[in-house]
């Protein structure tokens, strides 16, 4: 469990210097703060720990300080509509991701998109190989057919 507080802790951090809003304000207590900058950390903060350290709602709620767990469910609906429509989220999102060290590169978060593909490619090639397969079937057959006309044309065909 302490563990876990390091890491908690580190990822508040970065969330803090990629926002430019100090980790107090982030942490909500008693006196939070409704600005619009902080509530964007505080998003960013609850989206890295929901999607990538397996958070459940109620343990990002006690690590934010939320009072129940509605707020997440809030914040992460809007991360999709902001890291689609806001570049500025975009990047920080984004920025924060690199510092943790949780994209390899770019096209991570096409990845459902690629995978889809990979497997429609991989149906064709079925399809493709199936076609083959049937090419070289009737290409052995017109061979047979051709070794047996010409096998009778020299029985029954006078010369």
């Amino acid at each position: 469990m302490k563990i876990m507080k390091i890491i908690e802790k580190n990822i508040v951090e970065i969330v803090s210097d990629v926002s430019n809003v100090p980790v107090d304000k982030i942490i909500r207590n008693k006196r939070a703060t409704r600005h619009s900058n902080v509530v964007i950390s505080r998003q960013l903060l609850v989206n890295i720990l929901f999607r990538n350290f397996n958070y459940t709602n109620h343990m990002v709620r006690d690590v934010v300080g939320y009072k129940n767990h509605a707020s997440i469910v809030h914040a992460r609906n809007m991360h999709d509509t902001d890291y689609q429509y806001d570049a500025s989220y975009r990047k920080m999102y984004d920025k924060a991701m690199d510092l943790l060290g949780l994209y390899v590169n770019d096209k991570d978060e096409q990845a459902d998109l690629n995978l889809t593909m990979k497997d429609k490619i991989q149906e064709q090639n079925k399809e493709i190989d199936r076609y083959k397969n049937l090419w070289i079937k009737e290409k052995s057959e017109r061979e047979r057919f051709h070794d047996l006309l010409i096998s009778f044309k020299k029985k029954y065909m006078l010369k």
